[in-house]
């Protein structure tokens, strides 16, 4: 290994390494510090160009600040051609070379070594090496990193099942958004656990926790329309101007294609690929019909099929599945489709604004994504238990967008674009109500301020979409 490339990646054993100024801690930084305190291999997954890499050399920056010796800590990237050919040859070299640099041999190692190691998927059958040092209990703390979770999944459920703890890097947060761009973050955490607990607040209270967010409300305005509009990833946050954000954006779908998908899918079907995107970007929010999609662009079901699974694996995709009490049918069912990111769905739309959102009837469907997202990351935040997203329909067609499967109860969510309330917009909710016998609901909007509506012996909440 070229020893230049070496010392550029390992600065710390030089004297030299320093976080650049003004990088974010992430919302799983704490947990992940924790997870390096484990025997387990931690495995970092996420969408491309989250923050995987940053992640990994602020956990770098903690361990230093733990007094643990700079020569005990070595990260490689096999984002590195040369390093990946070295290595393909023969993976024990991997062993050799930080031998060369530590001045003696892994096995005999009275400190533990923490081995940081990204995309580790782009090199075949490396995580199955990682496995044969790890059950030789040689004393290696493991981190590796991958984008492209379909390859990387698969050798991991296979190779390392029982040996290790995953952590996802998504987009960034709201609390990370505000941080990034210098303002004190909104604290919503009371308003979700008690929301996500079961303990939803009467008026008083939830009056209280509304004039507690309402002097961030213009900027958390702002940021959830920039995030509609643009997403989260971060190096588009921190692009302030609308046109770079939008050429990021663009050279991220060819990125993704040309690097992630083209070894994946033939050559002269990576246009279909690309249209199935485009496709399920119009569709967000919709039961994802493999046939309607197939007959559209004269494919197979199955390559459809395929394509979406790709989709999903490599996080571009999140799929919804139905709530119901026979487990056998939420398998069974037809999933509902959205983005990870909105930034990256409206890149494929050419949607650039929140006008053109408004004008093309998008802003409902955008919205529903959003909310999602925000529940997915309050959910991960608060680690309430073993919580899951899914939708709700039954046969005579009756529905909720979203509903939280908590431990102890379920909570309905409906998403609408309106800044009235309508009866229309309670039903889903009601019939929801009283088929599951649960107590509280949520209706989403573009409303003035929160309100409860009593509705029997339950409540729906009617919250304007920057409160959550």
């Amino acid at each position: 290994m070229d020893e230049a490339l070496f010392y550029a990646w390992n600065a710390w054993k030089t004297g030299k390494f320093k976080l650049p100024a003004g990088i974010v801690e992430r919302d799983i930084h704490i947990k992940a510090v924790r997870y390096l305190k484990e025997k387990e291999i931690l495995v970092l997954l996420g969408l491309r160009q989250t923050g995987k890499s940053t992640l990994t050399f602020q956990l770098i920056d903690h361990l230093l600040s733990e007094k643990v010796a700079p020569d005990r800590i070595f990260y490689f990237s096999f984002d590195d051609l040369s390093l990946r050919q070295e290595l393909s040859a023969s993976h024990a070299s991997f062993t050799k070379i930080v031998e060369r640099y530590l001045g003696e041999e892994v096995g005999s190692v009275s400190e533990p070594l923490y081995l940081f190691i990204d995309e580790v998927q782009k090199l075949p059958g490396f995580v199955e090496y990682v496995k044969s040092l790890y059950d030789l209990k040689y004393p290696i703390k493991w981190v590796i990193t991958g984008s492209a979770s379909l390859e990387l999944k698969a050798q991991v459920k296979e190779s390392l099942a029982g040996r290790v703890l995953n952590l996802t890097v998504s987009p960034f947060s709201e609390r990370e958004t505000f941080d990034v761009l210098d303002f004190s973050p909104p604290d919503k955490k009371e308003l979700w656990k008690l929301f996500l607990t079961g303990n939803a607040p009467d008026m008083k209270r939830l009056m209280k926790l509304e004039a507690g967010l309402l002097p961030h409300k213009t900027r958390m305005q702002k940021v959830f329309e920039d995030c509609l509009v643009f997403g989260s990833l971060p190096a588009v946050v921190l692009a302030h101007d609308a046109a770079k954000k939008a050429d990021l954006l663009k050279n991220y779908r060819e990125t993704y294609l040309d690097q992630d998908i083209r070894n994946l899918v033939k050559e002269d079907k990576l246009w279909v690929y690309q249209r199935v995107m485009e496709l399920l970007a119009g569709r967000i929010g919709d039961l994802l019909n493999y046939s309607n999609i197939a007959s559209e662009l004269e494919v197979t079901v199955d390559t459809i099929k395929r394509y979406c699974i790709l989709l999903e694996k490599t996080f571009i995709l999140k799929n919804l599945s139905t709530y119901s009490r026979n487990v056998r049918n939420e398998i069974l069912k037809t999933p509902k489709v959205y983005f990870t990111d909105l930034g990256i769905r409206n890149s494929l739309l050419n949607l650039n604004s929140l006008s053109q959102l408004e004008r093309l009837g998008q802003m409902g469907m955008a919205l529903e994504n959003m909310i999602l997202e925000r529940m997915d990351t309050a959910i991960r935040q608060l680690e309430v238990g073993e919580t899951r997203l899914h939708y709700w329909r039954t046969k005579a067609k009756e529905e909720v967008d979203i509903v939280i499967e908590a431990p102890e109860h379920l909570l309905p969510v409906e998403v609408k674009s309106d800044r009235r309330v309508q009866a229309k917009h309670l039903r889903g909710l009601r019939s929801f109500l009283e088929k599951e016998k649960e107590q509280v609901g949520i209706l989403v909007g573009r409303f003035d301020k929160a309100d409860i509506i009593d509705e029997g012996k339950g409540r729906i909440y009617l919250m304007p979409y920057w409160m959550l």
